[in-house]
């Protein structure tokens, strides 16, 4: 009785063990990736302005609508 529980211990203890996911080892380290925030706030704004001239928009063709 006590081997089988010894047993069925060192099987779910082996289960628990290999059920985590383990992460892969890099193949080569990996460099960090420059980021240039001049370039994405520029982004960032060109977008902002879009979407402001989008709004603009809908809201002149929604109030043209309304006469």
């Amino acid at each position: 009785m006590r081997v089988r529980f010894i047993a069925l211990t060192v099987a779910v203890c082996a289960a628990c063990l290999f059920a985590v996911p383990q992460s892969p080892a890099p193949a080569e380290p990996q460099q960090a990736a420059a980021i240039d925030f001049d370039v994405l706030h520029a982004k960032a704004t060109d977008a902002l302005t879009t979407l402001q001239l989008s709004h603009e928009r809908r809201m002149a063709s929604a109030i043209v609508e309304e006469f």
